[in-house]
């Protein structure tokens, strides 16, 4: 989106950027002698008056130039802290009455916040800080509800924060703009794309249900790990009857999804080859249909490259009365007429921001974990009872880490090979990796709890004089529909291991290790199950 420059930046590509000077560096004796000078200088601060409203005004209309400059030279982090001082400088005169220090100034102060909102929500849509970017826009749309480019910006951010209420808004968001601006072909793609990306999420949430009421959150996860647990055994024997080394889980996935990503870039190469192939087959037809119709009415064949010129030509002219469209025109359901019906037929800011003389525009709301839970399970939200997902991931991982780490197994006095006695321990080092997610889905009051990670362990194996070994164990499918009994737990050692005479004694303990390791999910899972 473009702007001028009182209410907003227009970005340009700088080829060049001028290099920083550096000032060199103070020695201590001249740091020491500017010490008074600098104290003295904050004492004057202090003592300065409180800057006017007029004062206030004109500073900030300097820090949204110097953001500007800033801006444009891509340096948008230092851009968004000048906006930041400008913002300070000006929110309050928009409290103040207008009788209080006039009504054009105030004017003057409400123009220069709210491009100093803009230009922030340009520089954060520039980080990629999407919240941020609907902050600074939902300001702006407090004091112009029609503000296009705050809306532009918003529903560009929602699509990127890519959840359903976001979404819903970034929809609403450019529908209006569509309405605003019927020529702005840019929000109507968006406001296409938003709804697709909706209907899409919508579908996804059907399916999860559908999964939920079969009684397995992640079926299809399972099943897809399954395949690949079977693919890697067969690959593990393979190398070791081959005698080629080892692989870890994680090294054969990584290794798997590059050549699958391979195949895939591979594969729509030939697609796109094909299409170009084909498409370059049916220009040679239609041109050589075009020369026969030309040589039979006695007029001049034309070369491919003037025939595809006046193609494009045609296609050109035809495409021009569509750059003007009705807004009755665009392609708007019968719920978004309706949205935007209301939106017209609300107030219109006036005044303090504290007294918005319009419905304040409904947010989406997120269940928060903490959130209280009736008596029948679920939110107080859904009484209904008839729906209700619930993102436990955060907590779930924290639990496991915890947990894990607690997982050893030990005795003090254990006879080694070599006839002497030793204190033997085993145990979790440290939880390297931990991947995956947690829901617990309510389907008409009745919690599901559903879980899926993976994770990768560090051990230790200490047998006294027998030496100490380290390794790392593997857990591919720690889910949900897996029992603690069944769970995999592959391990391997690390520099080779420990000698044949103590392996028995090692593998032995290691076995007992991954004993208190289930027993520590099995605790896990108890947790869980309590959980609403």
């Amino acid at each position: 989106m473009s702007a001028d420059g009182d209410s907003d930046v227009a970005m340009e590509d700088q080829s060049k950027e001028a290099a920083p000077e550096t000032a060199p560096a103070e020695t201590s004796e001249e740091a020491g002698a500017d010490a008074p000078a600098e104290k003295a200088e904050e004492e004057e601060a202090a003592k300065a008056p409180e800057p006017t409203p007029e004062e206030c005004v004109s500073m900030a209309e300097s820090a949204k130039d110097a953001g500007n400059t800033l801006l444009k030279e891509s340096d948008f982090a230092g851009a968004a802290q000048k906006y930041r001082e400008g913002l300070d400088l000006t929110e309050p005169l928009l409290e103040k009455d207008p009788a209080e220090i006039g009504e054009d100034l105030q004017r003057r102060g409400t123009a220069v916040y709210v491009a100093l909102r803009l230009n922030s929500a340009q520089a954060f849509l520039k980080q990629s800080a999407w919240v941020d970017v609907i902050e600074h826009a939902d300001k702006v749309l407090i004091v112009e509800k029609d503000n296009t480019k705050a809306l532009y910006r918003r529903g560009l951010a929602g699509i990127k924060l890519d959840t359903e209420g976001r979404l819903e808004q970034a929809r609403q968001d450019f529908a209006r703009m569509v309405q605003l601006e019927p020529t702005n072909r840019e929000a109507r793609e968006h406001h296409q794309k938003a709804k697709e990306r909706l209907k899409d999420l919508k579908q996804q949430e059907k399916e999860r249900l559908s999964l939920a009421m079969k009684g397995g959150l992640y079926q299809e996860q399972h099943k897809k790990l399954s395949k690949q647990q079977a693919a890697y055994d067969e690959e593990v024997k393979r190398r070791k009857e081959a005698g080629e080394d080892e692989i870890s889980w994680e090294d054969w996935t990584k290794k798997e999804k590059e050549k699958q990503e391979e195949l895939d870039k591979k594969q729509k190469e030939e697609a796109r080859k094909r299409r170009e192939e084909e498409q370059l087959e049916q220009e040679k037809r239609q041109w050589e249909e075009e020369n026969e119709r030309r040589k039979s009415e006695g007029q001049e064949e034309l070369s491919l490259e003037d025939w595809r010129a006046a193609e494009a030509k045609k296609a050109a002219e035809y495409r021009k009365p569509e750059e003007v469209v009705k807004t009755d025109d665009v392609d708007l359901d019968e719920e978004e007429r309706k949205m935007l019906q209301e939106t017209k037929n609300k107030g219109y800011y006036h005044g303090r921001l504290g007294t918005v003389l319009s419905d304040a525009a409904p947010k989406p709301q997120q269940v928060a974990n903490a959130e209280a839970v009736s008596n029948n399970g679920g939110s107080e939200w859904n009484q209904a009872g008839t729906w209700e997902e619930k993102d436990v991931s955060s907590w779930a991982k924290e639990r496991l880490t915890a947990l894990l780490q607690k997982a050893q197994a030990s005795c003090p006095e254990v006879t080694l090979p070599s006839g002497s006695t030793a204190a033997v321990t085993a145990k979790v080092t440290k939880v390297k990796s931990l991947t995956g997610e947690a829901h617990i889905v309510y389907v008409r009051k009745q919690p599901r709890h559903g879980f899926n990670y993976e994770a990768e362990l560090s051990f230790d194996v200490s047998l006294g004089e027998g030496g100490k070994f380290g390794g790392y164990m593997s857990l591919p499918e720690l889910m949900d529909a897996t029992t603690a009994t069944q769970l995999r737990i592959d391990a391997r050692w690390k520099s080779g291991g420990p000698s044949e005479e103590i392996l028995p004694l090692a593998t032995e303990w290691l076995d007992k290790l991954r004993d208190n390791v289930r027993s520590q999910v099995t605790a896990f899972r108890e947790e869980y199950q309590a959980k609403t």
